[in-house]
């Protein structure tokens, strides 16, 4: 652990750190610049019985699709990012090989470029109606099935939020994909990261009840919440040896990155999106029976769980404990030093792990065709 913080300040410091998450989460400029397609959901039934209007997704692809049409992959993105998300994934040469896979990068239910609270005609704020993570899957579904036309999936790939979206997948369409990759998550959302949760929702909260109205009097308590996930992204080993010398050092580095994600996130998206996961249970998936273990024992397709061995947002225990119950899983820990950010993209190192070992999955399910 020592080697790998020295490592870390030698080749990245925390302004980099920041950045590199910037870049992946928010998405810069000229990765939102590319082509962006719209699917339209129309009047979209939740599994609540309410109903978002005007429902769409946005997505965009890598690659061709081959003739036979199993070489399809879905990516996914986490809490609050874009189709951007897996870049550092998708490449030539890289897991998702575009030259090899028909990569569909989707945007999901409330992260502002899918039908949203912050972008909602006629349900905006909110009165937009409360949707889960099942939700977003079964939207998904209807995009790969209307809009591509598919009969199944090579593989799901998702981290972090994206990723329970990815154990939803197995849980409520077991046969429609040949592998997963779910990436530092969890296949049930704990009273733990729920009560991460609350408190950002209750900071957020604080500044609607100042207004009384439906904007917020300041901006005061969303950056307060956006600290507390850059806190909890990482570990306090990084942390502590990046700012030894002056631990003051840590608040302009927090207020800078509340800075540039308080100006590209909408607050009440944050707050629905956060909601999703405290509902996220592959348990209650239909056919389920309320039972975690016995689900994670009924998803039987091939599945690569890489979690952060240092995470504190989404412990490794959830993927430790599904990679002895699922009859087909392969565990591979990521030990970053950085925590839940070691599945992010932002340090070489990681990167280069995750490459090299989903490339090696996907291969070998895709049977080297």
């Amino acid at each position: 652990m020592r080697n790998a913080l020295s490592n870390v300040r030698k080749g990245v410091g925390a302004a980099a750190l920041g950045l590199g998450l910037l870049g992946l989460v928010a998405g810069t400029p000229a990765a939102l610049a590319q082509d962006v397609e719209r699917f339209e959901l129309g009047d979209f039934e939740l599994e609540s019985g309410e109903v978002i209007e005007g429902a769409f997704l946005t997505y965009v692809t890598h690659g061709e699709l081959n003739e036979a049409g199993d070489n399809a992959i879905l990516v996914l993105p986490s809490l609050m990012a874009n189709h951007t998300r897996h870049d550092f994934l998708i490449g030539p040469g890289l897991a998702l090989d575009p030259e090899r896979y028909f990569i569909i990068a989707a945007n999901t239910l409330g992260n502002g470029h899918a039908i949203s609270p912050s972008n909602s005609e006629t349900q905006p704020g909110f009165d937009f109606p409360q949707f889960s993570i099942r939700d977003m899957v079964n939207a998904q579904h209807q995009l790969v099935t209307e809009e591509f036309e598919l009969d199944g999936l090579l593989a799901v790939v998702g981290l972090s939020m994206g990723g329970m979206q990815t154990y939803e997948w197995a849980a409520s369409y077991p046969d429609f994909m040949e592998a997963i990759v779910p990436i530092i998550t969890m296949g049930k959302t704990t009273a733990w990261v729920t009560a991460i949760w609350e408190n950002h929702r209750r900071a957020i909260m604080a500044d609607f009840d100042a207004a009384e109205g439906d904007e917020p009097a300041t901006d005061t308590g969303f950056r307060a919440a956006i600290g507390g996930l850059m806190v909890w992204a990482r570990h306090w080993h990084w942390m502590d040896e990046e700012f030894a010398e002056d631990n003051l050092g840590v608040l302009d580095w927090l207020a800078g990155l509340e800075d540039t994600l308080a100006a590209a996130w909408d607050p009440v998206n944050y707050v629905y999106q956060t909601r999703a996961e405290d509902l996220h249970d592959i348990s209650e998936a239909p056919g389920m029976t309320g039972d975690y273990e016995e689900a994670l024992r009924s998803i039987e397709v091939p599945a690569l769980l890489m979690p952060g061995t240092y995470d504190i947002l989404h412990p490794v225990d959830d993927s430790r404990r599904a990679a002895e119950l699922m009859p087909n899983a392969t565990l591979v820990e990521i030990e970053s030093p950085i925590g839940h950010l070691g599945g992010g993209g932002t340090l070489q190192e990681d990167v280069d792990l995750m490459n090299s070992e989903i490339g090696a999955f996907l291969e070998e399910v895709h049977g080297g065709g």
